[in-house]
């Protein structure tokens, strides 16, 4: 039964592939964009959009740019790894970066150091071993969650640092991340952490260090109607949420 579902997870991932590489040669002669994603960028809610464009608002750009596409190529897709691979590629004429949420989430602090440590030749590649050893010592905060206290991956210490590394990348488009209710979660069955607001004070936070020329598709105000409309879980995108965003991009990309 494993290795069914292994299947179930391998072949969509695999399709999508050969989709997007199909797309890059019609489109040769168009120009480059990168689009990397957290899984945020991928329809959650069947299996078969598993890490793919379809059903998603990348499905629109890949087919009418030269596009590289990740969509959550980590199991925790962060600031890290999305640096990291674009150090080796640029002249791209659009960057979509839909990163932020795993990066500013509170989880026990014990998971926190687990990722970081896998992190650690990506985090000290771009940032230095002092940086990394600052990552790693992250203050806790007092709320807890599943019998620990919680830590983010990227504490509000942190957010200059990372707004450096951003503010130094041409042709950036950054998708924030938005408020998540407190009386409402959707598709999700699990309880979230007390404190899952800082995710949405660190994206606004991380805006506000941003350079001007970066664009920044900001969904830090959205209304509590909003967000149930354009997300399934609060965090997630919906049909509509999808439809939003890529008319969102589209606004930035063609004006």
């Amino acid at each position: 039964m494993g290795e069914l579902k292994k299947l179930f997870y391998v072949i969509p991932s695999l399709l999508s592939f050969l989709y997007i590489a199909v797309f890059k040669l019609i489109n040769y002669k168009r120009p480059r964009v990168m689009i990397y994603t957290d899984s945020r960028g991928f329809e959650i809610t069947k299996i078969y959009n598993r890490k793919t464009p379809w059903n998603s608002y990348i499905n629109f750009f890949v087919k009418r740019f030269r596009c590289d596409v990740y969509i959550c190529p980590e199991k925790h897709t962060t600031f890290f790894d999305f640096i990291f691979k674009l150090n080796s590629k640029r002249n791209y004429k659009h960057i979509v970066c839909h990163v932020g949420v795993v990066d500013f989430s509170p989880r026990p602090d014990s998971a926190v150091k687990e990722i970081i440590l896998k992190k650690k030749q990506k985090i000290v590649d771009v940032f230095g071993e002092k940086t990394f050893q600052n990552f790693l010592n992250t203050p806790k905060y007092s709320s807890s969650y599943l019998g620990e206290q919680t830590a983010s991956i990227v504490h509000e210490n942190f957010i200059k640092i990372i707004a450096e590394k951003l503010n130094k990348i041409d042709n950036l488009i950054w998708v924030s991340c938005n408020p998540v209710l407190s009386d409402w979660n959707g598709n999700y069955k699990k309880k979230r952490p007390k404190n899952i607001g800082i995710v949405n004070d660190k994206s606004r936070g991380l805006q506000r260090l941003l350079n001007k020329k970066i664009k920044v598709i900001d969904l830090t105000n959205l209304g509590n109607h909003e967000v149930k409309k354009l997300t399934c879980d609060n965090i997630h995108l919906s049909k509509k949420g999808m439809k939003f965003l890529e008319q969102s991009l589209k606004t930035i990309m063609y004006e």
